[in-house]
């Protein structure tokens, strides 16, 4: 009788985690045809938010411990324009000379802010490219607006 006892409480408890074990899953699978409706109905463009905020969030930090900071700014200070490397603008240039060789041709420009450039055939000129160079005069096509242009700069010959 005594055995009998200790079997019953022992069965009891068996048929009781069973249950539990049964009703947890079928929690978790509610759970998770609950999490699919939802994410069904907020649209794809909420999910990548949510999937993109979530990334913002993490926040990384470097620790050097003594060594040289690969992250570091190695150029201090504001960067200026430097408006001689720029394209020549062909609407303010003057010719001021030809160069003529055998094998070789440019010209000569500045432009009004008194910057020089050699340009060769081919070269880009703001908004075009130089197209042809004689003797005294340089030709470039400049589109401006959808409408393309001949610029043409003559040499201009001084007294004396």
């Amino acid at each position: 009788m005594n055995r009998k006892f200790f079997r019953l409480p022992f069965a009891l408890t068996l048929v009781v985690l069973m249950g539990l074990l049964v009703s947890g899953s079928a929690l978790a699978e509610e759970k998770a045809a609950a999490k699919d409706e939802a994410t069904s109905s907020v649209s794809p463009s909420q999910v990548s938010r949510d999937r993109i905020n979530a990334i913002r969030a993490n926040e990384f930090f470097y620790q050097s411990y003594g060594k040289t900071d690969a992250f570091t700014v190695l150029v201090d200070g504001d960067f200026e324009k430097d408006s001689a490397s720029e394209l020549v603008d062909m609407n303010s240039a003057q010719l001021v000379g030809v160069m003529w060789g055998a094998e070789d041709k440019f010209a000569l420009v500045e432009d009004g802010e008194g910057f020089g450039y050699i340009l060769r055939v081919g070269d880009q000129v703001r908004h075009g490219r130089v197209v042809s160079i004689r003797k005294n005069s340089l030709t470039a096509r400049v589109t401006l607006y959808g409408i393309t242009n001949k610029v043409v700069l003559k040499l201009e010959k001084t007294e004396g």
